[in-house]
């Protein structure tokens, strides 16, 4: 039976000079469909019924991009004709099997199904899928599945990734092995992926072969070719240096007046600036640290901070100086003033005022927020609730631990290593817990994996222990066994543009020779002495996307994406000044310490990713070349 709501005429009559008037009301049609899938849509109403009458339409209907339906008492799906902008669908239980009414969907990119009694899934293959997903369906067989794979492979640029076309995705993991490593190889640095998500880096131009295999079956084999480059933009370096640099939002100096979403600004060499589109504008000078905060208001609403804190002390909060006292540093929406006292900026209004935090401090442990040591030098822990308006209850609390030595913090977790050689793990992550980890640490700094510190020990050995963030023991560095780092830009404009959300997201890679290199939309781009990435930006008038990036010479330079051109956007700022060599400071930061006997020992492993910023400053030997006896004499020095 079809599902059909009749319309209702209000029928009013009035005698008047012999005149008959009829008055009629239309009401919204619903879609005319199977009882039970409107029941079905109905469930799906904050979804279906978008202005809440009550009433699926058929133009409500179209617009319709995801829906999850149980197929229980629905005999046949040929309305899904009628989603014509529905691309993730799921379907559960029932009784159907004939899905080829799925055809007649114009944009469906992902299909999940669940304890449907389907045995044939060979319709797949005329569908043009992103991802396919079974649960809770033992029948269909591997070889069914493996069987409606599309496979191929696109051409890579040396330097770029990409990764093996696989359509659709998600039907069963197979693994990838590629024949020829020193032409193209998987960002873990072996031969083979374990699923077809993963990536494959260009190493050089060539190509190799392939293959996709499952259980030790090779079901398909194919050829993949690397593309030589054209060759990196290589404009002349200035003769300067970076001595500061930080990327981060911004509500105040970079809004989006439209959107109300924040900009990027960059803090460069002691300029503060806003990224626009095609343009990079300097907003703050005499800079020494930017931040920027939001933090729930006493109404549930979030209050936007741009914290700068200027050479002279000065503390600009949204551009207008929030204290009267000299500020030493800031952190997290916290600052310490000249006399070792702690403040934070508490959500007023829609703006900020100031509350004391600690008057009982030296200083803060340094990277672990919310840690500060005491006037008799032991660490303690602050915390701030907000009780009203403009106001906050604050707490602080011991945690019987000496002066630190050593420190880093990552998200709610502080790792400290005291004077007596103790390291702890001090977690604040609801309740505060202090566990120790060893009682023969000089220095703590992140490990490989995120569920691990490094520490090196009394003796000069580096050793690695697990946290309580276990579980999440993968990588840190993606590309760092191959040589490279990288990182990946969004550009949500694009799509606007009619270009798909996986092409609006792509990667960039830096080599060991500090060489960029990246594709978007097929096309190369590259550059020479990298050091960092800066924002991307889309500017709208031009209708244009760019990319920037810093280089060695403390300059950006930016990329329009659609023009293909590059463009200094801030010269080089701070001039080069002469590092007077320290015996054992190989990363040039002016001082030997254990950072510096960590990061030789990495390099002397083979660490592909570690560079020596000064190589000479290892030779203890005087022989003109780095071995382990440079090393064991370095460690001699150091504990001496």
């Amino acid at each position: 039976m079809k599902k059909i709501i009749s319309l209702t005429l209000a029928l009013s009559m009035l005698i008047s000079a012999g005149t008959f008037t009829a008055f009629a009301e239309d009401k919204a049609v619903p879609v005319d469909v199977d009882e039970a899938v409107y029941a079905q849509l109905m469930e799906n109403e904050w979804i279906c019924d978008k202005n809440d009458d009550g009433i699926i339409t058929d133009e409500e209907l179209k617009q319709v991009t995801q829906l999850d339906i149980d197929l229980d008492g629905i005999k046949d799906l040929s309305w899904v004709s009628k989603l014509e902008k529905c691309h993730y669908i799921t379907f559960e239980n029932g009784e159907i099997t004939d899905f080829s009414a799925l055809k007649q969907m114009p944009v469906l990119s992902t299909l999940k199904l669940e304890n449907v009694p389907l045995t044939d899934i060979s319709f797949i293959k005329e569908l043009d899928l992103d991802e396919c997903r079974f649960e809770k369906m033992d029948q269909i067989t591997t070889a069914q599945k493996m069987a409606v794979l599309k496979w191929s492979a696109p051409d890579i640029w040396a330097g770029t990734s990409a990764r093996i076309n696989c359509s659709p995705r998600g039907l069963t993991d197979c693994t990838i092995t590629l024949k020829n490593t020193d032409i193209a190889v998987f960002m873990s640095g072996k031969n083979t992926g374990e699923n077809e998500y993963e990536y494959i880096y260009g190493r050089s131009a060539g190509t190799t072969e392939y293959t996709v295999s499952l259980d030790g079956e090779v079901y398909y084999t194919g050829e993949l070719k690397i593309k030589e480059t054209p060759g990196a933009y290589a404009p002349q370096l200035h003769d300067t240096e970076i001595k500061d640099f930080k990327v981060d939002n911004s509500s105040y100096y970079n809004l989006d007046t439209e959107t109300g979403n924040s900009g990027k600004v960059v803090l460069l060499n002691g300029t503060l600036y806003s990224i626009k589109g095609s343009k990079i504008t300097a907003v703050e000078t005499d800079v020494v640290k930017y931040e920027h905060v939001y933090k729930r208001s006493y109404s549930k609403s979030y209050n936007y901070a741009d914290m700068v804190l200027k050479n002279d002390g000065t503390l600009l909060v949204n551009g207008e100086k929030i204290a009267d006292i000299s500020v030493r540093d800031m952190r997290d929406g916290y600052y310490i003033g000249e006399n070792g006292s702690i403040y934070t900026i508490v959500p007023q209004g829609e703006g900020f005022t100031t509350a004391t935090v600690a008057t009982d401090s030296t200083d803060w442990v340094k990277d672990c927020a919310p840690l500060y040591i005491d006037k008799n030098g032991l660490i303690k822990y602050y915390s701030c609730d907000l009780i009203g308006d403009g106001k906050v209850r604050v707490f602080t609390g011991n945690t019987n631990i000496g002066t630190p030595v050593s420190s880093y913090g990552e998200y709610s977790l502080c790792y400290v290593v005291d004077s007596a050689h103790h390291l702890y793990e001090l977690n604040f992550s609801g309740s505060f817990i202090k566990t120790k980890l060893a009682d023969d640490a000089v220095s703590v700094r992140a490990g490989e994996l995120y569920d691990s510190v490094e520490y090196v020990t009394t003796r000069g050995d580096v050793k690695t222990v697990k946290t309580s963030r276990a579980g999440s023991g993968y990588s840190r560095t993606d590309g760092k066994n191959i040589g490279v780092h990288g990182g990946t830009f969004y550009i949500p404009e694009y799509q606007r543009r009619e270009i798909s959300e996986n092409d609006a997201v792509f990667s960039y890679y830096i080599d060991s020779s500090d060489t960029m290199s990246l594709s978007f939309l097929g096309d190369y781009c590259g550059l020479t002495n990298v050091a960092d990435e800066v924002a991307s930006a889309y500017d709208k008038e031009q209708d244009n996307g760019y990319v920037y990036f810093l280089r060695t010479d403390g300059s950006i330079w930016g990329y329009n994406l659609d023009k293909k051109q590059w463009q200094e956007a801030v010269a080089g700022t701070a001039p080069k000044e002469e590092h007077k060599q320290v015996r054992g400071d190989v990363n040039a930061d002016g001082e030997f310490n254990v950072s510096d006997a960590v990061l030789f020992q990495k390099w002397l492993s083979g660490d592909k990713n570690t560079k020596l910023a000064d190589w000479k400053a290892a030779d203890f030997y005087s022989d003109d070349k780095l071995d382990v006896y440079d090393f064991c004499l370095m460690k001699k020095e150091l504990v001496l």
